[in-house]
């Protein structure tokens, strides 16, 4: 599985699109890789792979795997009740596996795999009650 965390931009340059077709001409959709390799910074240098740093274990595996200039992101991964979301701050969940629901005051929202939530500020803490083994996604803005 691949998961992109990305800006809200009105730009998208394709480098490959699986042979997807075009609902409205019946043609494959246009590919942009000379734009989309412009936008490469190559003298970056080598990437590494994401080495993970558990925060907690309990109730459930906590691990944080970016915490960058641009976002914040750990995995959780448990089947006991947690906490999700914090208190005034914006955050997006993605259930990468498994299933359960988002309890937010007395209403409760069926999570399962590929389902994306958005928490705004106001909400703050919610707790995730799985249905059995769970993995999250949880996304922050940084500090």
């Amino acid at each position: 599985m691949v998961f992109e965390v990305e800006q809200n931009s009105d730009m998208t340059f394709r480098l490959y699109d699986w042979d997807r077709v075009d609902a409205k001409t019946g043609n494959r959709r246009d590919l942009q890789a000379d734009k989309a390799l412009s936008c490469i910074n190559f003298k970056q240098g080598e990437v590494s792979p994401v080495i993970s740093e558990v925060e907690a274990v309990i109730p459930v595996v906590r691990e944080r795997l970016f915490n960058c200039e641009y976002f914040r992101l750990w995995r959780l991964h448990g089947e006991s009740s947690f906490i999700v979301g914090a208190t005034g701050k914006p955050r997006v969940l993605v259930c990468i596996a498994g299933a359960g629901q988002l309890e937010y005051k007395s209403a409760n929202y069926a999570v399962r795999k590929g389902d994306v939530f958005l928490l705004p500020a106001v909400v703050g803490v919610c707790t995730f009650q799985p249905r059995g083994m769970v993995t999250l996604l949880e996304i922050a803005i940084p500090e």
